[in-house]
């Protein structure tokens, strides 16, 4: 049996070790300490196997089971978060920023917020502390402005790929594979970007292991 803890948003899995099996009530809310601050989670059990680890939060203790006021105190954090977006995008516009606000994230305790963004292009955007100390102090909460790529945003937010399954990055794979063009032309594929790339619109991972095994039956690695 394997046994961990889903935090409340986005799924992110934080495996529990050195439990005792008659101490841990499986499907119960719990309130966590991790790397980030307080958060609030269930704990799940996979007996087939477990998703792959979170890799930006790492769980340091339980703290409690959630009591009753706790577990009505998570209810009300996605209308917290709704409204940190409206506020995000009111001040994005009077900052005149070129940004866009995919999501927010308060912590349990209510003393963080998180805002997931991505910018369209490549230029550098200024006067992001600015942002920060203006959407710091309307909110009253310590504010992270944390940039996304397109490969982080579909691993935070999932999906299914072409081949119908979870995407690997938000299902089990730990970090992104190193994918080539040249990865693709030696496996015969169409470099059409309907066959080759994946949600976050770039080269699908996928390609990278299964390079690796078109290399061994032609007897030998790249």
């Amino acid at each position: 049996m394997q046994v961990a803890i889903e935090l409340r948003k986005f799924k992110r899995i934080c495996p529990i070790t050195g439990y005792k099996e008659d101490s841990i009530k499986i499907g119960s809310f719990v309130v966590v300490q991790t790397d980030r601050g307080i958060e609030f989670g269930k704990i799940l059990e996979f007996k087939k196997g477990m998703p792959q680890a979170s890799a930006d939060v790492k769980l340091k203790k339980i703290v409690r089971y959630a009591t009753f006021e706790d577990i009505e105190k998570a209810k009300t954090l996605p209308d917290l978060e709704r409204q940190a977006l409206e506020t995000a995008n009111q001040k994005i516009k009077e900052h005149e920023l070129s940004i866009k606000v995919i999501d927010t994230e308060y912590l349990f305790d209510i003393n963080r917020l998180i805002i997931y963004y991505k910018v369209d292009s490549g230029d550098k955007i200024k006067n992001m502390r600015d942002l920060s100390r203006d959407l710091s102090t309307t909110l009253k909460v310590r504010v992270d402005l944390r940039r996304l790529s397109p490969r982080d945003e579909a691993r935070i937010f999932g999906g299914l790929g072409p081949c119908g399954r979870a995407l690997c990055c938000a299902s089990w794979l730990s970090k992104p594979r190193h994918v080539t063009v040249r990865m693709a032309k030696e496996q015969g594929l169409s470099l059409s970007p309907t066959k080759t790339s994946g949600m976050c619109g770039r080269l699908m991972c996928c390609l990278e292991y299964e390079y690796e095994k078109t290399a061994e039956k032609k007897g030998g690695r790249p």
